[in-house]
This record gives structure tokens, C-alpha cells and sequence, in this order.
């Protein structure tokens, strides 16, 4: 038993500090375990958007770079002589930078 100088007995004072602390140990523990499944939770949440997001962009890209793809068929075939023209200019160009 615990005594202080006046003869004081502290011990059920201890008891039922370490009783407390111990309950506020398995609280946290719980409270731990509770943030941790919704942290994963979200974390698999946003994962999933993130992937339908990037689907949608591999989607949309594919379909815009077919659009621009047939729309210089087009121009290409609607004007055979300026493309060949700017072919060659740039080509031109292009070898003039790169041989410096």
C-alpha cells in the first residue's frame, strides 16, 4: 500500500487511474482501427476515380486524335500540292536547325 506522509492510502486512487488509462488505451486502439478502415476506404474510393477518370481520358484522346487524323485526310486530299509544299519546307527547315 501506498501512504503518503499524513498516512493517506493511495493505492484505490492508482487502481482507478490505471483502470481509466487503460480503458482510454483500447479507446484509441478502437478509434485507430475505425480512421485506418475509412482511410482505406477512401483511399480505394478515390483509386476508382482516378481509374474511370483516366479511362475516360484514354477515350476521349483516342476519339480526338481520330477526328484530327480523318480532318488532315481530308485537307491533305482536298490539297495534295500545299501539303507536299509544307512537307518539303519543313523538312527544309527541320535539317537546316538540326545541322548546326
Amino acid at each position: 500500500m501506498a501512504r503518503d506522509s499524513n498516512g493517506t492510502d493511495h493505492s484505490a486512487d492508482y487502481d482507478a487511474l490505471l483502470a481509466q488509462l487503460t480503458a482510454m488505451r483500447e479507446e484509441m486502439s478502437k478509434l485507430a482501427t475505425q480512421v485506418a478502415a475509412s482511410a482505406s476506404e477512401r483511399g480505394a474510393a478515390v483509386a476508382d476515380t482516378m481509374t474511370q477518370g483516366l479511362a475516360d481520358a484514354r477515350t476521349y484522346a483516342g476519339r480526338k486524335t481520330h477526328q484530327a487524323d480523318v480532318q488532315i485526310e481530308h485537307a491533305v486530299a482536298a490539297n495534295p500540292y500545299l501539303a507536299l509544299g509544307l512537307a518539303a519546307g519543313l523538312g527544309l527547315l527541320l535539317g537546316a536547325v538540326t545541322r548546326r
